[in-house]
């Protein structure tokens, strides 16, 4: 059975239930009642008719020739009873299906964040080897067949179990002999749903495949829309498309044919089973045949209830597969979910030693070596030492280190050959977010969220719109923010869309400004600027820098020529280190650099 129903994952979903317990509880509860009353209902038909229409209490069993006996009120009265057991029955059912949808809900939200959460604290590893589409699939539509699983699966399914387990002890203890009749082909119905169960596992699972193919590769080409059009590149991505989309829509079909084959067969065993009580029950009450006398105890009423209780006992039993295929769905996705919940060795390690005033330390880089892949070394024994309040400048060709070494002092990759010690502390021994706070980091390629300039500023340092006016009068970045039509307040766009390189990462410069962070890290922050945007910049570089301990990483060496220090790297080892002045006078590696930026 295991190998059908993922137990595990399925317990592990169960665990987001406990907040809610007493709510799911009473919720299972209206579930049974509702069945109860549902169940009842044959029961009561079965009485009316043979109290008032077919008046033969002896030949039914002695409780019912009782109850049937003992009822001495009319007709209409019995009618009106039945029809308070239907209102009953339809509160109970709105309860259920609007509780189980809520509880649904609070847990899916339950879920999300905390899978958000984890996601959160993962390392950059991760998000270097695992496409956003598909971990989008996995907080998104994933987690919406969990919820379906809460919903339609398993609390309804106590209620359907519940109303099954009723008519069957009914059906048996009122006429044993005919009931085994109608049940005749319960063991093919079971046998029947259990081959079904395991062919939509499997076709479940390709389905959710299909589903993160389909977000990783929609996300990737609406991202990079830029580049697909300046390649003419159109009609091949969409014959790439079409082919994901088909095999997504074959798994799709799969599902769909054993559906429309089970269910099939299970209208068919009702029907079958139906057709039996109706044929011997009218034999008997009808012809009287000595020759089936055995099954005695008959009555026409009788003959109804049970025509309409295997009618509702094969109903559950076909929303049973349904469910059950809910479940399935869901917990395929859990597994998906919870295999990255539960992923080991990738969340970040936040613990550690909590001293803003170290952060105003030297840092050294000690015996530094680093690989992204085995065998592939991006730095090879490094050793620098930065002293605090100075500016550094590292240069070199592409793929010599740089930004690497950026990457380890923010901690956003382990550290697993050497050391990087700020303030005599290593790095891996300071608290994360500490760590972190006090390095202001200005990147390339900036990101920026869809909203207001203000907002993007303040990401991390909630300042006011006075405040945050007042630092960029301090940097001289004042008609830059007034060149927008509502200046602070002027809409970007999705990553700052509307928004030239050069104004993302002049924003850029101002939020890591007002984080007032000790430690600066510019990375290639000049890149791809103008030279008029290229000279507003230099003045506030030179308004961050001051009295802070700065690393500059620029292709770009107009930029860097006042370091204090200019660090060259190539191959992932340092070959030169020193002022401009004496690094030309060298004639080495960043001579040779700075000619070809001249030429």
């Amino acid at each position: 059975m295991k190998k059908i129903f993922d137990l595990e994952n399925f317990n592990k979903s169960l665990v987001f239930i406990r907040p809610y317990l007493v709510v799911v509880l009473l919720t299972v509860l209206s579930s049974v009642l509702f069945s109860l009353f549902s169940a009842a209902r044959p029961i009561l038909i079965q009485l009316a008719v043979d109290k008032y229409i077919s008046p033969n209490s002896n030949s039914v069993d002695s409780l019912t020739g009782l109850l049937i006996n003992n009822l001495n009120f009319s007709f209409s009265l019995f009618m009106l009873m039945i029809f308070i057991f239907l209102i009953i029955e339809s509160v109970f059912q709105f309860f259920f299906i609007y509780k189980s949808n809520h509880i649904s809900q609070l847990v899916i939200k339950d879920i999300r964040s905390d899978l958000f959460k984890k996601i959160l604290n993962f390392k950059i590893s991760y998000f270097d080897s695992n496409p956003i589409g598909r971990t989008v699939t996995r907080v998104i539509s994933d987690i919406e067949a969990i919820g379906a699983m809460f919903s339609q699966g398993i609390l309804s399914v106590f209620g359907d179990l519940f109303k099954i387990i009723i008519i069957v002890l009914w059906m048996l203890f009122s006429n044993w002999k005919l009931a085994l009749l109608g049940l005749s082909f319960f063991p093919l119905l079971i046998f029947s749903t259990m081959v079904f169960q395991r062919l939509m596992k499997k076709t479940f699972e390709e389905i959710r495949t299909s589903i993160s193919k389909l977000n990783v590769f929609v996300y990737e080409h609406i991202t990079g829309m830029h580049i697909v059009k300046m390649f003419n590149q159109e009609h091949q991505e969409l014959k790439k498309f079409k082919k994901i989309n088909k095999q997504y829509t074959l798994n799709n079909i799969d599902s769909v044919l054993y559906f429309s084959i089970f269910l099939p067969v299970i209208d068919i065993f009702s029907a079958v089973s139906m057709g039996l009580i109706v044929w011997f029950g009218g034999v008997i009450i009808m012809d009287d045949l000595n020759s089936i006398n055995n099954i005695a105890n008959t009555s026409l009423g009788q003959i109804i209830s049970f025509i309409l209780l295997i009618n509702m006992l094969f109903r559950p039993l076909r929303s049973l597969a349904d469910k059950f295929n809910t479940l399935q769905m869901g917990t395929v996705a859990a597994s998906r979910v919870f295999k990255l919940i539960n992923k080991k060795n990738m969340h970040e390690q936040s613990l550690g030693v909590n001293d803003i005033e170290l952060y105003k330390g030297d840092i050294l880089f000690k015996d530094l070596s680093f690989s992204y892949k085995l065998g592939e070394i991006v730095l090879d024994d490094v050793n620098l030492e930065i002293k605090s309040g100075e500016t550094i400048a590292i240069v070199g060709p592409t793929g010599s280190g740089k930004t690497t070494l950026i990457n380890l002092i923010t901690r956003f990759y382990t550290i697993k050959n050497g050391n990087i010690f700020i303030g005599n502390t290593d790095i891996n021994k300071l608290e994360l977010n500490t760590l972190r706070n006090n390095i202001g980091l200005i990147l390339q390629d900036t990101f920026l969220f869809s909203d207001t300039i203000y907002n993007n500023i303040t990401f991390y340092n909630k300042k006011s719109k006075e405040e945050i006016n007042e630092l960029i009068q301090k940097m001289g970045l004042m008609c830059f923010i007034n060149s927008f039509p509502d200046g602070l307040d002027h809409q970007i766009g999705e990553r700052g869309i509307f928004l030239s390189m050069g104004q993302r990462q002049l924003i850029s410069f101002i939020r890591t400004y007002v984080s007032s962070a000790p430690i600066l890290i510019l990375d290639e922050a000049t890149s791809s600027m103008d030279s008029e945007t290229e000279s507003l910049i230099k003045k506030a570089i030179n308004f961050l820098t001051r009295n802070k301990t700065s690393i500059i990483i620029a292709h770009r060496l107009s930029t860097i020529k006042n370091a204090d220090k200019i660090i060259f790297l190539k191959e992932g080892r340092v070959m030169e280190k020193g002022t401009h002045e004496e690094l030309i006078k060298l004639k080495g590696f960043y001579w040779n650099y700075y000619k070809t930026q001249l030429v």
